[in-house]
C-alpha cells in the first residue's frame, strides 16, 4: 500500500528541513544588501509594523510614482462595487489621457477609442498606462482632480497620515508623496480585493472590448519573466513562485521602485522597496540594454530574496507525534453490525490512520498555531463499508485533515484487526448515538462514537438479525403479493364474464337466424 505521508508531502509542498519548533535567526539578513534606500517588509495582516526589523527609512518622504496606481485602482474598483459604475460600463478615451510624450508607461490608447472599464483596470495596472489611469479617472469623477480627491479621501481612512497624492498616475509632482510604510498599508487594504489580487498577479491580458485588441504584459518580473527584445536578448529572469503582485512604479525623481507581494502556505507578505538609482561609476546613458537590465533586476532580486528569508524565519517543522501530542486523532471506533457474537469487543474496530509518526510537515507558524489549537477537531472520516467479514489491516475508510475548509492531509483508515460475520439474528432496534453529515463522513469530534450507516439499524427476532430495510422488505411482501393475487382473481372473473356475455351473444344470434329461416321456408 502507497504510504499516504507521500501525499502529505505533495499537500504540503514542503520536507521538513528546519529544526523543529526553531525560528530562524531573523538578525541574520544583513539589511545594508537591500539597494533600495526606503524599504519595510510587512505582513499583510499587521501592515503598519515591519516584520522583524526589516525596514530603513520606512517613514521618510519619498514619490511614489506608478506605485500610485495601486490607490488608483482600489478606489476605480469600490466605485464599481458601490453601485456608482460597471466593470462593463464603455468607457471613451479622451484627448487628455492619451497626450503623452515618448517614455511614457502605455495602454496603448487613441484618442476616441472605447474600452470596457475592466479592460482599463487592466491595462492600467500590467503594463503601467498612464493612458488608461486618466481615462478610468475621467470616466468615474469627470477629471483627474476630482478622482485624486477620492484617492486622498481613500488614503486618509487608511491612515496613511504621511501621504497625499495629485496625480492619478504617479508622474512626478513635488506635492504628489508617500513613505514606504504608507504604501504597506495601502497595499495590504487593495490585496483584501479579490478582483484587485486577480488582476495584479496576471501575467498577460488581452483588451478586446473596444475597436483593437490589445495585449498588455505585467512589468512586475516576479510574476512573469521580461519578454526579449532585439537589444536585449536574454533578460535576468526574476520568477518568483509564491509572487501575487502587485506594482512596479519608475521615474528620475522617484528611481525604480516595487511593491511586490507574496504568499505562502496562508501568509501574506508585503515588500515595499522604493529609490532604487543607476548609480554605478560605469554606468551612464549610452551602456548597452544589458547593463540596464542588471539594475533593472534589483528590485524584483532584493523582494525575492527578502520574502524567502522571511518565510524561512516563519517556518516551522513539526512531526506527526507532536501533532497527536496536541490531540490529533489518527484512531477512530466504529460498530461493525453483523460481527459475531463472540467477538471478543462486542463489534467495535479501532480504524487508524495509516500515517507515520515520523512524518515531518513544514508550515508557517501561523497556520501551525491554528493547526495544534484546533487538533481534536481537525478529523473527517469516510467509511466504505462496516460489514463483517473484515482483515486485519484493510482499507476500510478515509481520513481527511480539514483546517477553515482547506484538506490539510489525508490518510486511508486501515482496520487494526479482524472481524467475523455472525449468523444472522433478530432482536430489538439499535441505532448509533453519533450524528453525522453526508452520510458516512462527518467531523470527528469523540473518539469511541461509531459511524453509522443510514441503512444500518437493525431489528432482533428470536435469533435473526434483520436490518430495518430488511424487515420492511418482510412485512410488505406478503401485503405486495396477497394484492397481486386479489389482483389476478379479479382479472381471472373478468374474462370469465366476458366469456359468459360472448356465449350469450353467440347463442342470441344463432337463435335469431333459425327464426328467420323458419318464416322464409312458410
Amino acid at each position: 500500500m502507497k504510504k499516504v505521508w507521500i501525499a502529505i508531502f505533495a499537500a504540503l509542498l514542503f520536507v521538513s528541513v528546519f529544526p523543529s519548533y526553531q525560528p530562524a535567526d531573523a538578525d541574520a539578513y544583513d539589511i545594508s544588501t537591500v539597494y533600495e534606500p526606503y524599504f519595510i517588509v510587512v505582513d499583510a495582516d499587521h501592515p503598519d509594523v515591519a516584520i522583524d526589523g526589516l525596514e530603513r527609512e520606512a517613514d521618510a518622504r519619498i514619490f511614489p510614482a506608478s506605485t500610485t496606481k495601486i490607490l488608483t485602482c482600489i478606489v476605480a474598483i469600490e466605485e464599481t462595487q458601490n453601485g456608482g459604475k460597471s466593470l462593463s460600463d464603455l468607457v471613451t478615451v479622451s484627448a487628455n489621457a492619451v497626450n503623452f510624450g515618448r517614455g511614457n508607461s502605455l495602454m496603448g490608447l487613441e484618442e476616441g477609442d472605447t474600452y470596457s472599464l475592466e479592460d482599463l483596470l487592466y491595462g492600467m495596472m500590467l503594463p503601467s498606462g498612464n493612458d488608461a489611469a486618466i481615462a478610468i479617472a475621467e470616466h468615474i469623477s469627470g477629471s483627474t482632480k476630482d478622482f485624486a480627491a477620492l484617492m486622498n479621501r481613500k488614503a486618509a481612512e487608511l491612515g496613511m497620515s504621511s501621504s497625499h497624492f495629485v496625480t492619478v498616475h504617479g508622474k512626478h509632482d513635488d506635492n504628489h508623496y508617500s513613505t514606504a510604510r504608507d504604501m504597506a498599508k495601502l497595499t495590504a487594504y487593495a490585496l483584501k480585493n479579490e478582483l484587485f489580487r486577480k488582476i495584479v498577479s496576471t501575467g498577460v491580458y488581452t483588451a478586446s472590448s473596444g475597436p483593437r485588441a490589445l495585449e498588455v504584459v505585467n512589468s512586475n518580473r516576479l510574476i512573469i519573466d521580461q519578454r526579449p527584445t532585439e537589444t536585449l536578448q536574454n533578460p535576468i529572469s526574476c520568477l518568483y513562485p509564491d509572487a501575487i503582485g502587485v506594482k512596479t512604479g519608475d521615474t528620475n525623481q522617484a528611481g525604480k521602485c516595487l511593491i511586490a507581494a507574496a504568499k505562502r502556505d496562508g501568509v501574506t507578505l508585503i515588500a515595499v522597496l522604493m529609490g532604487g538609482t543607476l548609480n554605478d561609476a560605469t554606468y551612464d546613458g549610452g551602456a548597452s540594454d544589458g547593463r540596464k537590465d542588471k539594475y533593472n533586476a534589483y528590485r524584483f532580486q532584493d523582494a525575492a530574496k527578502l520574502f524567502e528569508h522571511e518565510f524561512g524565519v516563519m517556518s516551522r517543522t513539526v512531526t506527526l507525534q507532536q501533532l497527536k501530542e496536541s490531540g490529533l486523532k489518527t484512531e477512530f471506533d466504529i460498530t461493525v453490525p453483523n460481527a459475531a457474537d463472540n467477538d471478543p469487543k462486542g463489534g467495535v474496530l479501532t480504524l487508524r490512520a495509516d500515517l507515520s509518526d515520523s512524518t515531518s510537515l513544514n508550515l508557517m507558524e501561523p497556520k501551525l498555531r491554528a493547526i495544534t489549537e484546533n487538533a481534536a477537531s481537525l478529523a473527517e472520516i469516510s467509511v466504505t463499508t462496516v460489514y463483517a467479514p473484515v482483515s486485519d489491516g484493510s482499507v476500510v475508510g478515509r481520513v481527511n485533515y480539514v483546517l477553515n475548509g482547506e484538506t490539510l492531509f489525508s490518510a486511508d483508515l486501515l482496520a487494526t484487526r479482524s472481524v467475523k460475520e455472525g449468523m444472522a439474528q433478530v432482536g430489538t432496534v439499535t441505532e448509533s448515538p453519533q450524528s453525522h453529515t453526508g452520510g458516512l463522513i462527518g467531523e470527528v469530534n469523540r473518539p469511541g462514537n461509531p459511524v453509522p450507516d443510514p441503512e444500518q439499524s437493525t431489528v432482533s427476532c428470536g435469533k435473526l438479525h434483520l436490518t430495518r430495510v430488511q424487515l420492511i422488505l418482510w412485512i410488505l411482501l406478503p401485503i405486495i403479493l396477497l394484492l397481486l393475487i386479489v389482483c389476478l382473481v379479479l382479472f381471472a372473473a373478468y374474462i370469465r364474464a366476458e366469456r359468459i356475455k360472448e356465449k350469450k351473444r353467440r347463442a342470441a344470434k344463432r337463435k335469431a337466424k333459425s327464426a328467420a329461416h323458419r318464416y322464409d321456408s312458410r
